[in-house]
């Protein structure tokens, strides 16, 4: 099988080191013989590229044919490794069906070399002029260039061997192909039953914007009040606000800014206070206050957001002071009748 080539740049390289070397040419050929591994390159100005490489192998590398301008002319070489034109029919012809795979064939034997065309005749030496005792030495003349000899006929091409068996499956990539195109939507599928009531509380959701405050509702009427268990009763408070009103006192029904506490009827334990709300108040403080004695109480427990528990726990004697404080951060508490209630018992 030959190879063919574009020589354009090949041939500029030859031309180079031809002219460099001229006048031996005309008296011999030129012989550079590369060590072990090595080869005979020509680089570019600065040596920046390689422009042409023959290795010691005899392999002919030239880097620059891929970016060289296109042409429409074929080269080829013979077994000899002789360029020339290519032969009628080489690199043409619409390329035929594949024909089953048969048994390998014998290689078949090479062209003849075509005989080498001859060296053409040394021109004559040129005379040299006479030697003057100070004048200008005289001119060398070159004798012209011999023709080159005619390029020999092109060996005749071996048969082509048939095609040998296919080879074994190589194995699975282990690189991941291209994700796929991405499938058509599928058509909903029938809404499944509902689902037993979730266990887990969702998270809180962002407090919304403060809507404005609508006018003061008439305070409800008092509740009936219950019973009193044995040893202790049950306390209620219903928060009812001015739009202003952030922080204060629980004080009957009503939350005011004045310091305001009450006396324990009784001897009883509180176990716990509780915070309701019709709404959300995240940064609410409910604090349980106590005084031994009916003096100013001090905080004693607390709890933080509302709706929330102050675990109290705290035994109570007759006469001893207790309070309830709410500081919601300073967003409002609430301005209607039942928005924020605090209850407990004490036992």
């Amino acid at each position: 099988m030959k190879t063919s080539f574009h020589p354009l740049r090949l041939i500029y390289a030859l031309s180079a080191v031809y002219a460099l070397h001229t006048p031996l040419a005309l008296a011999a050929d030129l012989s550079f013989t590369p060590p072990s591994g090595g080869g005979f390159v020509i680089k570019s100005p600065g040596g920046a590229q390689e422009r042409f490489r023959v290795q010691g192998t005899g392999e002919v590398t030239v880097p620059g044919l891929n970016g060289a301008p296109t042409a429409n002319t074929l080269t080829c070489f013979d077994s000899a490794g002789r360029l020339g034109p290519c032969a009628a029919g080489i690199g043409s012809g619409a390329t035929g069906a594949t024909g089953p795979t048969g048994a390998t064939g014998p290689t078949g034997n090479a062209g003849p070399t075509g005989v080498t065309g001859a060296a053409g005749a040394t021109g004559a030496m040129g005379a040299t002029g006479p030697a003057g005792a100070t004048g200008a030495t005289g001119a060398s003349g070159t004798g012209a260039t011999g023709a080159t000899g005619a390029t020999g006929a092109t060996g005749a091409t071996g048969s082509t061997g048939a095609t040998g068996a296919t080879g074994a499956t190589g194995a699975d990539s282990t690189v991941p192909g291209p994700q796929g195109i991405q499938g058509v939507q599928g058509v909903q599928g029938p809404v499944g039953p509902t689902g037993a009531d979730s266990t887990v509380p969702g998270p809180q959701g962002i407090q919304g914007t403060q809507g404005i405050a609508g006018p003061t509702g008439p305070t409800g009427a008092t509740g009936a009040t219950g019973a009193a268990g044995a040893g202790g009763y049950r306390w209620q408070s219903i928060v009812v606000s001015t739009a202003t009103t952030t922080s204060g006192y629980m004080n009957g029904a009503t939350v005011t800014a004045g310091a305001s506490f009450f006396a324990m009827p009784s001897s009883c334990t509180i176990g716990s206070v509780n915070v309701r709300t019709a709404n959300s108040f995240p940064a609410l403080t409910a604090t349980l206050l106590k005084g031994n004695g009916f003096v100013a109480p001090s905080a004693v427990s607390s709890c933080t957001g509302a709706p929330c528990t102050i675990a109290a726990n705290q035994a109570f004697s007759a006469g001893d002071s207790f309070a309830v404080t709410l500081d919601a951060g300073g967003a409002q508490l609430g301005t209607t009748s039942g928005g924020l209630s605090v209850e407990f018992s004490c036992q």
